[in-house]
Formats: C-alpha cells, structure tokens, sequence
C-alpha cells in the first residue's frame, strides 16, 4: 500500500492527507510507566492511553485509541501495539518524528504502519515480558533506577533459574494472578521462562513468553520466584500452585521492574510486530 509523499502535512493544516483506503493506522509505541496509571484510560489520572489520545486529538480531531496490551501502572513497554481508530492527516513517513515532539518525554512512537480497518491488536499470537531485579548493594544507576526492581538481599541463583523451568508448558494458572481479571479461562501456555545477567550481574532479568497472560500473572510469577530463591525456601509453593487450583500465591513482585517488551502475531492476521520494530504486514 503506497504513501504519497508529496502529500502537504502539517505545514499546511488546511489539507487533509488522504491515507490508503480500508487502513487503519498502527503505532509502536515505548514508554517508561513510572509516572503513569497503566495503559488504560481513568478519568482524572495520566495514563498511557489517554496521552496518546490527547495527542493524535490534536492533531486529526476524533478518535480512539486500542491497545493490544492494558499494561498495569508503573509498567514500561518497549513495543505496546496500539491502533489508532480514526483520521490520519499526515503522511505515514512524519507521523513518528512529528507526534513525539507533542508526547510526554515518557512515551514515544518507534514505528508506524497502516493495517487493515477494522484490525485488532488484541488478538495476539504471542507476547514478551521482561522483568529486571537490580542485584548490586548500591543504589540502581542511570538509566536503571525507573526500570528496576532494587532487591540486594541474599538469593540462590540456581533455585532461581530451577523456578522459572515449572512455568514452562500449559498450566492452570489460577494461583498465580490478582483476582479481578475478566478473562474465561485461567489456562495459558509459557513458552519460554528464563532468568539471565545483564550489566555485569548488576541485574538479573527474567524473560517470559507466552501466548497469553492473566492479571498480573508475570508479576505473581517473579514474586513467586524471588521468595523460593531466598534462604532457607524452596520451589515446592510454586509447584503446589501449578498443581492445585485452590492454592494462591500472594508474593507480588512491584510493577517498575516488569517491561512488556514485543507482541507477535500470527499469519492470518498478516502482521509480525515486536519491540525491534520489524514492523507490520513485512
């Protein structure tokens, strides 16, 4: 679907860019939710959505913004999927350099692509999580200390990376969510479950994929994690929970250190997304 670069953009604001026909406009979106109340709209408080709304208001007048993703707050992303249903008035190659300048420091736009009308970015094949634990006595860095969850005291790193290998397959996860959740079914599939070291071990960061999750899943499962790698605990709560429905686990790892990091989806839907960029319909 070609973009007619000669078309004026906001250096005219009387034109109107007349974007390819049956498309909708599609944003990668990154943001750093420390100061924010999650991804969905609340009257009242700053979330991710409502500026993003705020902001393509202001520029093409009416529409909404959907999310494939309702991060909780204090949440970052590296690559939230959203679609933006409404006017576009500019061409797709300024959309990302122009709207930034307008956004919040906390959240910008990495990439843009048109999409089917009427596609929905909810409907994912798989999705990416990343959570961060900074390990090292000192206080977190720049540009760690709003991406980090600060937690210095003793752990076991192989009762860790033992942790993480019970999530991996398709469970019932019912005891590893914060109740509340509209979803149907509490089963879900983990593809990968990991911990690694970054910055010279200054950080150990978790890695999840998954082809679904439930509130807060991710954050009961890293909470879950960190008290079985603690002295004197063991797995056995974590495997209790995935064994038996009835059980809850109540460790709930903070939001700051949880990043969402890519959302894939599948052939059918004609669209490979993730935090690289890569983006949409190749």
């Amino acid at each position: 679907m070609g973009v007619d670069r000669t078309a004026p953009g906001i250096s005219n604001p009387g034109a109107v860019f007349v974007p390819p026909s049956r498309c909708a406009l599609c944003l990668i979106v990154r943001y750093d939710g420390t100061d924010y109340y999650g991804f969905q709209k609340q009257s009242g408080k700053p979330t991710i959505q409502g500026e993003l709304e705020r902001c393509l208001q202001g520029f093409w007048g009416r529409g909404q913004v959907l999310g494939a993703s309702r991060t909780d707050a204090g949440v970052h992303a590296e690559g939230q999927v959203v679609v933006w249903r409404g006017p576009v008035r500019m061409p797709l190659d300024r959309i990302s350099e122009v709207i930034n300048r307008r956004l919040p420091p906390a959240i910008k736009i990495v990439h843009a692509r048109w999409v089917p009308a009427g596609w929905d970015p909810r409907r994912a094949q798989a999705k990416q999580y990343s959570y961060r634990v900074w390990r090292d006595a000192l206080p977190p860095s720049l540009p760690w200390h709003r991406l980090v969850y600060p937690y210095s005291a003793p752990l076991s790193w192989s009762r860790l990376t033992e942790a993480a290998q019970f999530f991996v397959g398709t469970h019932d996860f019912r005891a590893f969510r914060t109740e509340g959740s509209s979803a149907r079914t509490t089963v879900r599939t983990v593809l990968v479950s990991r911990w690694a070291a970054e910055d010279g071990g200054r950080v150990w960061r978790y890695e999840v994929i998954g082809t679904g999750f439930l509130y807060r899943m991710v954050r009961h499962m890293v909470g879950s994690m960190l008290a079985a790698a603690e002295p004197g605990r063991s797995v056995a709560p974590i495997r209790q929970g995935l064994t038996n429905v009835s059980a809850k686990v109540t460790s709930l790892a903070p939001a700051q250190g949880l990043t969402l990091d890519w959302i894939q989806y599948g052939q059918e839907e004609s669209t490979n997304v993730s935090g690289s960029c890569v983006g949409i319909g190749g």
